[in-house]
C-alpha cells in the first residue's frame, strides 16, 4: 500500500501490508520481495499511521523452521542470524506491526519461543504510544515509545552496518530532561543508572531494547 492512501486505508480497513513480501534475508533476493534492512525505511513512512484499529503491517516473520515453498524448496530453518531475528522482533515490537509467524509451530525451538514469548517486549508492542524513529544516522537507528500513564519511555537501538559499534542516543532527544534507570527487555537485566545519555555496543545487524525510567535523584 500507499503511503499517500493512509487516510482512506485508516478509515476503511484494520490492517494493511505496506511492503512487498518478507523472506528471512537482510538484503532482498528474490524478485519482488523484500529484505530485513528494508523494512527500516518504510517504518519510518508509516509511523505516524500506527493505533487502534489500525495497524500498517510489516509482514510476516520469518522464523524457526521456514518451508516448503516454491521460492526455497524443501523446509530450512531461517537464514537471519539470531542478531537480525532480536533486530526484526526489535522493529516489528517498535513499530506495533501485527506479529504473523511465518514459520512452522510444530517444530518451533526453544530460542525461538523465547523471542515469540518474551513478556516485557511483548508489554512493548501491547500498550506503547507514540512510537517514532528519533534519528537515523547512517547505519546507527533509533526508535522510542511513550508508556501510557508515565515519564518513562521505551528505547530501541539498531546497528545496521557490517562491523560493532557504539550507538549513543542523549536523553533529551527523547524529551528527557533527567538521569534514567535503564533495563535491558531482552535480557531481563537492569543497566543501572545513567546520566546524560545511553549508549549500546551492537554487533553488526544486531538491536537493542530498553525501558528508561527518569529519576531526579539516585
Amino acid at each position: 500500500m500507499s503511503v499517500e492512501n493512509a487516510a482512506h486505508l485508516k478509515a476503511h480497513s484494520e490492517l494493511w501490508r505496506i511492503t512487498a513480501d518478507l523472506w528471512d534475508r537482510w538484503e532482498p533476493e528474490v524478485k519482488d520481495s523484500t529484505g530485513l534492512k528494508n523494512q527500516f525505511d518504510a517504518a519510518r513512512q508509516w509511523a505516524e499511521y500506527i493505533g487502534s484499529g489500525h495497524w500498517p503491517d510489516l509482514d510476516l516473520l520469518p522464523l524457526g523452521r521456514i518451508g516448503p515453498s516454491p521460492h526455497i524448496g524443501s523446509d530450512r530453518p531461517t537464514r537471519l542470524t539470531w542478531d537480525e531475528q532480536i533486530t526484526l522482533m526489535t522493529l516489528w515490537t517498535m513499530f506495533r506491526s501485527p506479529l504473523i509467524f511465518g514459520g512452522d509451530l510444530t517444530s518451533l525451538d526453544e530460542c525461538t519461543l523465547n523471542l515469540l514469548t518474551n513478556a516485557e517486549v511483548l508489554a512493548v508492542h501491547r500498550a506503547s504510544e507514540n512510537n517514532r524513529e528519533v534519528f537515523a544516522r547512517g547505519d546507527h537507528i533509533a526508535w522510542a515509545a511513550d508508556v501510557p500513564d508515565s515519564a518513562d519511555k521505551c528505547l530501541a537501538l539498531f546497528n545496521l552496518g557490517e562491523a560493532r559499534a557504539r550507538v549513543e542516543i542523549p536523553f533529551r532527544e527523547l524529551g528527557v530532561s533527567r538521569a534514567c534507570v535503564v533495563r535491558d527487555l531482552w535480557a531481563h537485566q537492569d543497566l543501572g543508572p545513567f546520566q546524560d545519555s545511553f549508549t549500546a555496543s551492537l554487533d553488526p545487524h544486531a538491536a537493542g531494547l530498553y525501558h528508561l525510567t527518569p529519576r531526579n535523584t539516585f
